[in-house]
């Protein structure tokens, strides 16, 4: 028809898209996606995990946070290494565990403060959840609370096998429990244990061993002359991996 005009479209404008919300997660990308509390997440639970809290870094050295500064964030490790501590009246202090990627830290708290130092080994990042949001969310989901209860459940454990080899085990023992524990803990989180990296000063080994420094030095120089491992400035290559394990008990 003399006049017509092509098909009507509507002149109504369009909400605008926010870009960040267009961007995929980047927990789908996240190499530890598959460990603890994010374990069991679809991806809408994922985004609602995620939306609790910023992604931080730190260097290596750097604390994440200290014993009695006021309760913060919880987080989840995403790369490096944390080693967890306590300080001892006489200034110095007792390294309990080594966390790689994947574990959650600041969870245990005493009269409302952090109950230990987390002190970056590496460089270190993660991801950080409002802590009130976070336990509202464990608590929403049975499947999330049972992988945090299973969590802490391990963590008591190891506590108890680290207790067993302080108390019983000779220095030499001692190292070689460390390292082959190391190496099964990096194993269970796809980490290369040929070489082994050791990116721990041997001052750390020492406080987490309850050793003296110059007695953990003695103690992979012995190693090494037994032909147990070779050391290489911060990684060792194992050599004789079934006489470690032997010699620790592991």
């Amino acid at each position: 028809m003399p006049g017509a005009v092509g098909p009507a479209f509507s002149m109504r404008r369009q909400a605008p898209v926010d870009c960040r919300l267009a961007k995929p997660l980047p927990c789908l990308r996240c190499a530890v996606k598959a460990f603890n509390v994010c374990k069991p997440l679809d991806y809408e639970r994922q985004k609602e995990l995620f939306e609790l809290g910023p992604q931080q870094k730190w260097q290596r050295r750097q604390f994440l946070f200290r014993a009695g500064d006021p309760l913060g964030p919880i987080f989840k490790i995403t790369s490096g290494m944390v080693a967890i501590s306590r300080p001892l009246s006489d200034g110095r202090r007792q390294i309990l565990d080594f966390y790689l990627a994947g574990e959650i830290c600041g969870w245990l708290e005493a009269d409302g403060c952090y109950a230990f130092d987390c002190e970056a080994i590496t460089a270190v990042a993660a991801c950080s959840f409002n802590r009130s949001r976070f336990k509202a969310f464990v608590e929403r989901h049975p499947d999330v609370a049972d992988a945090v209860r299973g969590t802490l459940q391990g963590k008591l454990a190891r506590a108890r096998e680290q207790m067993a080899v302080v108390g019983q085990l000779s220095s030499t023992e001692r190292v070689a429990a460390f390292l082959s524990r190391l190496g099964i803990a990096y194993s269970e989180h796809a980490i290369q244990t040929r070489p082994l990296s050791l990116p721990m000063r041997r001052t750390d080994i020492a406080d987490y061993l309850g050793l003296r420094l110059e007695t953990v030095s003695r103690a992979f120089s012995k190693l090494r002359k037994r032909g147990v491992l070779e050391l290489k400035d911060d990684e060792i290559v194992i050599h004789d991996p079934m006489r470690l394990a032997r010699l620790s008990g592991v």
